[in-house]
């Protein structure tokens, strides 16, 4: 039975020292000053926790280091009770996992031969150690060891959450206040979230209770101890399970398709994953939660942190209640330093007030004010935050009494709702009262917005002709009464609690209508603006810009949709759907294109020509080609009568395809050919890269490498010169697989890392692991056989099944079945072949690009005689 988790001293990057503790005290104050005096926390077992048993101290400090630093000398060490083998020996197989420094004192004419079988063994599993003499020349090498180590291991590009697969944030909204009062609950849930019997912790309570922020908090302590980082999913702005499957893969930067159940490519990304996925709002999804049973069956590795307002319900699952912040439980006066001491509340006031009032301090003239504060405020963190907002206005004995005469009269209706809640939306009441009319206006008018808003949407949506509107002087005021929040550069975004009473106070003003109109048509045209941009050199910018307004723009298809303008709402996703496309949000263009084409009859025939064309193509990158063939068949002719030609492009290219793969060459090369005409006049270069790439297999399929190669060295040509990442990851990925049929390995080889760290740029996890599966055959054919394990799990790591459907679409076959990994666990041994695949799933992106790239002509090739 596994111990409850013993807590190390300290949750710093964590160095785990293994030695015998009398044999070499001195050694070990060594590898201690050295660990120390690098900014690290040293886990020794001399260092606390000492009412437990020895085995399950060690092993509880193991499971929460980072590091392992064993130093041996003479002894074997110490054999427990029912052990066949010593601590000191278990210790350093327990961290087969961790990063090994090992040294070794000489001379020792006296060591134990079982110390000396564990060194034999520390060899056939290639951990190098150093010899050492003295303490001080320990010191040192571990000093040097450990600071290469960090620059190295710890790198932040290959462990943190924020790049581990993705290169993007982890998405957590970044705090721009420290945490107060939470020091208890943030040790609790830390021991909870590290714990194998703890796969799903729902942190349940109120709107304003703190849940996000504990949950931040929480994934910043215990990031560290997931090799593959956090990744955090917001459902605030969900509706319904489908949309929950986008939302996860949408943060796992998965591609989707219409094939596949967006959840389905969710759980076999994560299936070998170690991370921790923070879900925030699941009330908005909770019939959702059977599927986190199946994702938690399917992916052992993953810890799941959810917030929401109720519980899941599942076996699995752990709840821990948020209590409020401590408050004064009655009007007893108390000294300065028991107030602040006994009360969170009270410290999260005083930091707050502090924070929007420098000069404020608590004295014994104001504490009994803020005690009544925080008590009236029954402790809940958002109210706390909005009254203390107040401070730079009132002070303290006047925001009591305000509280105290008018909270309870400001939310009339609304007493059915749990006391908590109450006091949130009282409060929020109470402070908008204290805002000058503009401002009430402008917070009202910001609800119509999802998820965030800059300067020029709020000029755009909350300023109209019904008065003059000091724009900025009243966003100043909503960010100092904590209504707002800034978030990053020339970005806002309202809580959500915040906003569910912003679109209330709309509501009561009538101006919810309009206020919507103008937020859909200013991301409407925001959309139409992009549009020229996608797939050209500016693409990236206005690909991240739409990404930054994804939800905005999701609101205005809604709206449009709602209200029956499938036209406009047509020129939206026609806008968009190479957004849609280039970033993988394939299910969530299906979802939208299918509601547009509910009664295509409602569509003139150019506008329905287009829809199609989203249509088909989504179809062509699911894998459903009978559909998308029809429906480009469709579009094609209704293109050609509008006279439209990149619509016509767009929908000959694939029908090119569809003959190639028929065996109709010729019709094959005609479509293409048309289809190449059409994209230069319509000024789609991106297309032109698509067809050479296209044209370059016709041409090889046919016999011709030669003018297959032109082809498709053209494609890489425009590809550089529009800066489309796409296409050159196609245009390489199209090459090595000429190359490995004429028998080029090392050509191959080279196109394919030119590929994959193409890939890699734009964060492309569906083509980076069937990439590295192509390198992994290489790799094998080429006689390096660890790297092809490596590289073939790590390909693992990041094949979904859209993926699959996504490749298929856009690059030939590969041209070989792949390695045989039953010979290569022959040839490697089973316990070889085990180490290079557990090292592989752990590379993530930037370690598989680093592996991929190693010169690969030095040395023997891997798995000979000469090297085994």
């Amino acid at each position: 039975m596994t111990p409850d988790l013993i807590l190390t001293p300290d949750q710093r990057v964590r160095v785990f020292v293994s030695s015998t503790l009398t044999e070499l005290a001195a050694e070990r104050q060594a590898v201690r000053d050295a660990v120390v005096g690098l900014h690290l926390q040293p886990v020794m077992f001399e260092s606390g926790a000492r009412p437990h048993a020895p085995h399950d101290v060690y092993r509880s400090y193991l499971a929460q280091s980072q590091v392992f630093v064993g130093v041996y000398d003479e002894s074997y060490g110490w054999i427990g009770p029912g052990s066949t083998v010593s601590g000191l020996a278990e210790e350093y197989g327990l961290a087969g996992d961790l990063p090994r420094l090992v040294y070794v004192k000489e001379p020792a004419p006296e060591r134990d031969p079982r110390l000396a079988d564990l060194l034999a063994r520390m060899d056939r599993d290639e951990v190098s150690y150093r010899s050492f003499r003295s303490p001080d020349e320990l010191r040192g090498l571990v000093e040097r060891d450990l600071a290469a180590l960090l620059s190295q291991h710890f790198d932040q590009d290959r462990t943190t959450p924020q790049s581990a697969d993705t290169g993007a944030g982890s998405g957590i909204p970044v705090a721009r206040t420290p945490l107060v009062g939470r020091e208890h609950e943030l040790d609790v849930l830390s021991a909870l979230v590290v714990d194998d019997r703890v796969p799903l912790l729902t942190l349940a309570g109120p709107g304003g209770v703190g849940k996000t922020r504990l949950a931040g908090a929480l994934a910043e302590r215990v990031a560290a101890g997931f090799p593959d980082g956090v990744r955090y999913v917001d459902l605030s702005a969900v509706t319904g399970g489908h949309a929950a499957g986008e939302a996860f893969a949408r943060a796992l930067r998965l591609r989707t398709s219409g094939g596949v159940a967006a959840f389905a490519d969710v759980v076999s990304f994560l299936r070998s994953k170690r991370l921790l996925l923070v879900v925030d709002n699941f009330e908005q999804v909770v019939d959702l939660a059977p599927h986190f049973a199946t994702l938690l069956r399917a992916a052992p590795g993953v810890s799941v942190v959810v917030t929401s307002r109720v519980p899941l319900r599942l076996s699995v699952e752990r709840v821990f209640r948020v209590p409020p912040l401590r408050s004064a439980p009655d009007s007893a006066r108390y000294g300065l330093a028991t107030i602040t001491q006994r009360f969170s509340a009270v410290r999260l006031f005083v930091d707050r007030a502090r924070a929007a009032d420098r000069r404020f301090v608590l004295t014994e003239d104001n504490a009994a004010a803020v005690l009544e504060i925080t008590r009236r405020l029954g402790g809940i963190p958002l109210a706390i935050e909005l009254a203390a907002a107040r401070v730079p206005l009132l002070p303290p004995a006047t925001i009591a009494s305000l509280l105290d005469d008018q909270l309870s009269l400001l939310t009339s209706g609304r007493r059915d709702l749990p006391e908590r809640q109450r006091t949130v939306r009282d409060t929020l009441a109470w402070s908008y009262r204290l805002l000058p009319a503009e401002a009430q206006r402008l917070l009202a008018r910001t609800g119509v917005f999802a998820g965030g808003f800059d300067l020029a949407a709020i000029e755009a949506v909350c300023v109209c002709d019904d008065g003059p509107l000091d724009t900025y002087g009243c966003l100043e005021s909503l960010v100092d009464a904590a209504l707002v929040e800034p978030d990053g550069d020339d970005r806002f975004r309202l809580a959500e609690s915040v906003r569910d009473f912003a679109l209330e106070r709309l509501a009561d003003t009538g101006e919810s209508e309009v206020t919507h109109e103008r937020h859909a048509a200013y991301f409407r045209d925001l959309a139409l603006r992009a549009e020229p941009h996608l797939n050209t050199a500016g693409s990236p910018q206005w690909l991240s810009r739409i990404e930054r307004d994804h939800r905005n723009l999701d609101a205005t298809l809604d709206r449009l949709l709602d209200t029956g303008r499938i036209v406009e709402a047509v020129e939206v996703c026609w806008a968009i759907w190479l957004f849609w496309w280039r970033r993988g949000h394939i299910d969530e263009g299906v979802r939208y294109v299918r509601r547009v084409l509910a009664d295509p009859e409602l569509l003139p025939p150019a506008t329905r020509g287009r829809a199609l064309v989203i249509s088909a193509a989504m179809a062509y990158v699911s894998g459903q080609d009978a559909e998308a063939r029809t429906t480009f068949e469709q579009a094609a002719e209704l293109a050609r009568a509008a006279g439209d030609a990149v619509a016509e492009a767009h929908a000959l290219g694939p029908l090119g395809i569809y003959a190639a793969r028929a065996g109709d060459i010729e019709r094959a090369r005609a479509l293409l050919g048309q289809a190449y005409e059409l994209a230069v006049r319509g000024g789609r270069l991106w297309l032109v890269t698509l067809f050479h790439c296209r044209l370059g297999m016709i041409a090889f399929w046919s016999g011709d490498p030669v003018r297959a190669e032109e082809h498709l060295d053209e494609a890489k040509r425009v590809a550089v010169e529009i800066d489309d990442e796409l296409g050159l990851v196609v245009a390489h990925y199209s090459a090595a697989a000429v190359r490995v049929s004429s028998g080029d390995l090392a050509g191959a080889h080279d196109s394919l890392v030119s590929g994959l760290r193409s890939a890699s740029t734009s964060g492309d996890l569906a083509c980076a692991g069937w990439i590295l599966a192509a390198l992994s055959d290489v790799a094998a054919a080429r006689g390096r056989l660890v790297r092809s394990v490596r590289l073939a799990a790590a390909a693992a790591t990041f094949r979904t099944p859209s993926g699959k459907l996504w490749m298929r679409a856009y690059v030939p076959p590969w041209p070989t079945a792949g390695p045989d990994h039953a010979e290569l666990r022959v040839r490697l041994g089973d316990e070889r072949y085990e180490r290079s695949r557990r090292e592989g799933e752990r590379l993530g992106l930037p370690g598989a690009v680093e592996e991929a790239a190693r010169d690969d002509e030095a040395g023997a090739p891997e798995g000979t005689p000469a090297q085994s």
